[in-house]
């Protein structure tokens, strides 16, 4: 048996140092000290300071976790990371899971359902991207999908076209046929499905007026004339058509633009 002669506190808020026969022993937090009752004077075996470390490791382990915690919500296999990171052992994390989940602090679900009711708000992601990250986290695919299925249809398309009426103003100077596209494909890449996004852009009129769609192509055909000045003129004009083509725009424009620039280029040798 071993006897408690001095009980101090630390600089961590909520920690004691016992000693034990006039030696520090081992630290503790508030809370074991209380339902162990330590006090100066008692005495303590072998068997008893093992379970008072052993619920302490426990208690240290909980406050890391309920700090964790206290920024956002947190997945099981998010903490069980944070605690690895800490060398808490599988069986300690264990005991602080149960814990939490006890308390209501843990639910791979609810995380779910907030994230999903997050990306519909305040970053809109489409079901494919939420699904992969909340993968990522740890989440259970019954858990996932409970929380997907809360995304609608009706909601997918709204989220959607929200994100297509901005990516319309990144690609303000793309042939109408080529910015539709784009706007597909980057509602794909945010998580969308292919027809998701296909309805969105089918729902919205993305076409650009007779004016924007012959500034586009004019600049487009401007700088690719220049870009191909050192071969023939057949061929100039073959390279610079497949170009414009490529990048979607109507063979009439494409002979619109041409004309223009042809018409340029002569201004300029006659000037010359």
């Amino acid at each position: 048996m071993k006897k408690i002669t001095k009980i101090a506190t630390q600089k961590q808020a909520g920690r004691y140092s016992i000693d034990l026969d006039n030696v520090f022993a081992f630290g503790v937090a508030e809370s074991v000290l209380i339902k162990y009752g330590l006090a100066k004077g008692r005495e303590l075996d072998d068997a008893l300071i093992a379970q008072i470390k052993y619920d302490d490791a426990i208690a240290k382990a909980l406050n890391t976790a309920l700090n964790y915690l206290g920024h956002a919500l947190r997945t099981e296999k998010q903490i069980r990371q944070k605690l690895s990171d800490q060398q808490v052992t599988e069986t300690i994390q264990d005991a602080v899971l149960a814990r939490l989940k006890e308390l209501g602090y843990v639910d791979d679900f609810n995380y779910a359902k907030h994230y999903v009711a997050t990306k519909k708000r305040l970053s809109p992601k489409g079901p494919v991207a939420i699904s992969l990250a909340l993968q990522q986290a740890g989440v259970p695919a019954s858990a996932i999908a409970q929380a997907l299925a809360t995304y609608t249809t009706v909601e997918q398309l709204a989220v959607g076209e929200q994100l297509a009426l901005k990516l319309a103003q990144r690609y303000q100077r793309e042939a109408t046929r080529a910015k539709q596209q784009k706007i597909v494909q980057a509602l794909v890449q945010k998580g969308f499905s292919f027809d998701i996004a296909q309805t969105v852009v089918a729902q919205i009129d993305f076409a650009n007026d007779e004016d924007t769609e012959r500034a586009n192509v004019i600049r487009q055909a401007e700088r690719l004339w220049y870009r191909y000045r050192n071969v023939t003129e057949s061929e100039r004009q073959y390279k610079v058509k497949n170009k414009l083509y490529t990048k979607g725009f109507s063979a009439e424009w494409i002979d619109v633009a041409l004309q223009t620039v042809t018409q340029s280029d002569a201004l300029t040798e006659f000037s010359e």
